[in-house]
């Protein structure tokens, strides 16, 4: 999770309950359709001042049309969902889900088009309406829950199981293994209280306003905006054919340094990890940010190497190996800079050898961005 994101504003609700810790859950059924919208922007509003900074998905589509096209095949795209989760996710009303270090099972239920967590062990028994489902379900997809605690910090509820591959396979959320219960609510999940609350909905989120309970002035999953910062005064400035400087990371404005950084305010860096990476941890290729600053060939490309030198942020990140090798032999065939291609395999099997794909957690496997040769006998070394 990022350390801070600008389109977060928390606001602090305060639940006053006898003493203690103690959680109210936002469980009512109609405060998604009661809270403040975000209005539309018409395309010839841009110079307006009293309209929002942000102009969306399709405010940008107006003028670039191909990379909102595609950008609304990519993961980025459906990283956040609040709507028909029961109809969405009915794969889930099937069978319970028995806990495989505690008594108890989970079981979901749908009222309406809300989906219900209930965990049952005979003695103790929780329910609690789902709000938000995480992530594009590439790799997984996680349930949270906003809740407000007697101090008004901004607190999400991480539920204890999550679906991976691509929603077929239910399992354990990763770091939940091991996990002891605090609260009762945490028999269904996590707690994440203050900046690891704000941020797990900050990075799924284009913007969103903590509430308490509730979510206010969502612009849901990764858009445009996210990396580009809001775009009213950009269009304005272009509509008025202006010069405009303030739109964020466009192309050849950035250092390498500055994008993966960027990227890796969600995609994390190191200075987030509790501890110095581990060469050997098998998690670390979770967070490709970490491994490409620790790796020979980021330190070496001079500012050549950084994240859109092989992943164009607005594709589906190409998942063909193949295709990377004339990334890895434009720069290895450069003589003149002391580089050299590899003695083993000069043109092919670059990816698969120096940078394979690793399983962090059940379920999820991401390719190793700290670029270099694993022993063959123990590959996580």
């Amino acid at each position: 999770m990022i350390t801070s994101r600008e389109n977060i504003w928390i606001g602090a609700v305060v639940a006053l309950l006898g003493g203690g810790i103690g959680f109210v859950v936002g469980v009512q059924s109609d405060w998604r359709t009661t809270r403040p919208t975000v209005p539309a922007v018409a395309a010839n509003d841009w110079s307006n001042p009293l309209l929002p900074a942000y102009i969306g998905n399709e405010g940008c589509a107006s003028c670039h049309a191909g990379q909102a096209a595609a950008h609304a095949t990519n993961g980025h795209s459906r990283t956040f969902f609040e709507h028909d989760l029961a109809s969405n996710y009915s794969n889930l009303l099937k069978q319970p889900i028995t806990d495989p270090e505690r008594k108890g099972d989970l079981q979901y239920a749908s009222e309406g088009k809300e989906l219900i967590a209930t965990f049952d062990n005979g003695t103790q028994y929780e329910r609690l309406p789902i709000q938000f489902a995480l992530g594009s379900g590439a790799h997984a997809t996680t349930f949270i829950n906003l809740l407000a605690d007697s101090r008004g910090e901004p607190t999400v509820l991480e539920h204890r199981f999550s679906l991976f591959h691509h929603g077929e396979q239910t399992g354990l959320t990763p770091s939940h293994a091991g996990l002891s219960v605090q609260e009762p609510i945490e028999e269904l999940g996590r707690l994440h209280q203050g900046k690891d609350a704000i941020n797990c909905i900050a990075c799924h989120t284009t913007t969103a306003t903590i509430r308490g309970a509730q979510l206010d002035n969502v612009r849901p999953s990764v858009g445009c905006e996210s990396c580009h910062g809001p775009g009213r005064e950009h269009a304005a400035a272009m509509q008025a054919s202006q010069s405009d400087l303030a739109i964020r990371f466009v192309r050849g404005r950035s250092t390498a340094l500055e994008e993966i950084q960027m990227c890796g305010r969600c995609h994390r860096l190191p200075e987030m990890l509790s501890a110095p990476p581990s060469r050997s941890d098998p998690k670390l290729a979770r967070f490709q940010p970490v491994g490409l600053l620790n790796s020979d060939c980021y330190r070496r490309s001079e500012e050549r190497l950084r994240c859109t030198t092989c992943h164009d942020p607005h594709q589906t990140v190409d998942s063909n190996p193949a295709n990377y090798t004339s990334k890895c032999v434009n720069c290895h065939s450069r003589v003149d800079d002391g580089q050299k291609l590899c003695p083993h395999s000069p043109k092919e099997n670059c990816v698969s050898c120096h940078m394979p794909k690793i399983e962090v957690h059940p379920g999820i496997s991401f390719h190793d961005h700290w670029i270099r040769i694993r022993p063959a006998e123990n590959p996580r070394e």
